[in-house]
């Protein structure tokens, strides 16, 4: 049983959790682990970080060896993957281009089609050099180019992938998190649960548990506490100039030996003081964009759309059709049945991201206005909700409100949302919901959510994705592989 274990820009954080799980999986199981990293510096954390020995190498090392690609490499690429649009995945990334929509915030690089198609080929030929062999691939959230293209290639050569996603919505006082199997953090075991649960009703043990968490859900503040144990995320998006500023000097430096076409998130420094100086302005000079915090100003005959904070996974990997935003709510505002309206709230990470005029914009359609209560509050008072992904979507359910997503993530299994692939079909959703009642008349919704409830919990490793903790991880992995094998359904021919 040989595991592949991917590294890309978690650095050694992420690396001791590998190495931590891969103990398990070599003491107890017998596997045989490969680390498959991103640049030569990391090729000795592994063992520093406790790991048995173990293979390693790195995508540095592998492009150093590859000649640059042709345009015949590209064309294979494209064939060999007939499935998979590379344009799609690309998008993803936020260091080189902005289909956010932010307009300079983010500071990405001007980088053209060469360099694109050369990145890709190189990622993909190194995944492939890694791959082939792999009873399993564990890896992280599709949150970056290199991330994501992982699970395009394990799809493509029928190797079961696995990220390791720390959830947000648990019971009180409890850890956890799960195994992702895809870019959009489904997990098969969830959806297993659920369907087993299917016509059964909950004990009532667990019946306590989703009472417990539902209550957890509605209190929700947006501070996880997984970030509450770690120094990662506690103010990430809150202010508008990067945290490197107080190391600039040596973060310069570091940048100026990048290789881009290894470490493509090298930073243009130009472009990013730029960015930097355009966030604080915006944030200061949108300020009063956001809308009342008062509620009660919310019209009856409402819907709730909550802005995601951009550029995240959230819209680039889970919903990269709908990532432009200020389009977005023109087409729901296009989708309203006559008389309803469209609340519109801002991340609050996001503040300073967009340019004060797509407010304005947003704001100057006849059935649309700004809200800047929380989150939970604005939807105690609307009909329904709207959601790319995100944990509003969630919450909304355990305010039993009718909740439209349009994107990909881990709850959307549960057959209390409706689900809009084609923005053109969301003004019937609408109907269905606001004029025909359709929710409404579904008397058995609050059985159905505790039963989903309960599969999520069933999918939860009960502790946080950290260090000294990771064992129960891995043997939770080989549960899976052993409940959930893949056939080999591609080649790299």
């Amino acid at each position: 049983m040989r595991i592949a274990f991917i590294g890309n820009q978690g650095g050694r954080d992420v690396i001791a959790l590998y190495a931590d799980m891969a103990r398990t999986l070599i003491d107890e199981f017998g596997a045989e682990v490969r680390f498959a990293l991103w640049l030569d510096r990391e090729k000795a954390m592994p063992a520093e970080c406790g790991a048995p020995e173990a293979e390693v190498e790195s995508f540095e090392e592998y492009v150093r060896a590859l000649p640059v690609p042709n345009a015949a490499a590209v064309e294979k690429l494209i064939r060999r993957y007939r499935d998979v649009c590379w344009s799609e995945v690309v998008a993803a990334e936020r260091a080189f281009t902005d289909y956010s929509m932010l307009l300079g915030a983010a500071g990405e690089r001007r980088e053209g089609p060469e360099y694109v198609q050369r990145l890709v080929v190189a990622i993909v030929g190194y995944l492939e050099h890694e791959l082939v062999g792999c009873a399993a691939v564990v890896c992280q959230t599709a949150d970056t180019l290199f991330s994501l293209a992982v699970f395009k290639v394990a799809s493509h050569l029928g190797v079961p992938a696995y990220a390791i996603a720390p959830a947000w919505l648990l019971e009180p006082e409890k850890g956890g998190g799960f195994l992702a199997n895809n870019e959009y953090l489904e997990c098969r075991r969830m959806v297993r649960s659920f369907e087993r649960r299917q016509g059964t009703a909950l004990l009532d043990d667990e019946r306590s548990r989703t009472d417990a968490l539902v209550h957890s859900i509605r209190g929700f503040s947006g501070k996880t506490a997984f970030h509450a144990t770690t120094s990662k995320g506690k103010s990430a998006g809150r202010n508008a100039l990067t945290p490197n500023w107080r190391r600039l000097l040596e973060y310069l430096v570091e940048n100026s030996r990048r290789d881009k076409y290894v470490e493509y998130i090298k930073i243009d420094p130009a472009r990013k003081i730029q960015a930097n100086l355009l966030r604080a302005f915006r944030k200061l000079s949108a300020r009063h964009t956001y809308g009342t915090l008062d509620v009660a100003g919310i019209p009856e005959r409402s819907v709730f759309y909550a802005l995601h904070y951009q550029p995240e996974q959230s819209t680039l990997a889970q919903g990269i059709w709908h990532v432009n935003q200020v389009a977005l709510v023109e087409n729901l505002s296009k989708s309203l049945p006559l008389g309803y309206t469209l609340v519109v709230k801002e991340h609050p990470w996001g503040r300073g991201n967009r340019p004060r005029w797509q407010y304005d914009h947003m704001a100057g359609f006849h059935n649309v206005i700004f809200c800047d209560a929380p989150a939970k509050e604005i939807i105690q008072r609307v009909d329904a909700v709207v959601a790319v992904s995100g944990t509003v979507a969630m919450e909304a359910l355990v305010f039993d409100k009718p909740t439209v997503i349009l994107g990909r993530n881990f709850f959307e299994f549960s057959d209390l949302f409706y689900r809009v692939r084609d923005i053109q079909d969301l003004p019937d959703t609408l109907a269905r919901i606001l004029i025909d009642g359709d929710y409404s008349r579904q008397t058995d919704r609050e059985e159905r959510l505790h039963r989903f409830l309960m599969a999520y919990l069933d999918g939860l490793i009960p502790c946080f994705p950290l260090p000294g903790q990771m064992a129960e991880w891995g043997r939770a992995l080989v549960e899976e592989m052993r409940l959930d094998p893949l056939p080999n359904r591609g080649s790299t021919k």
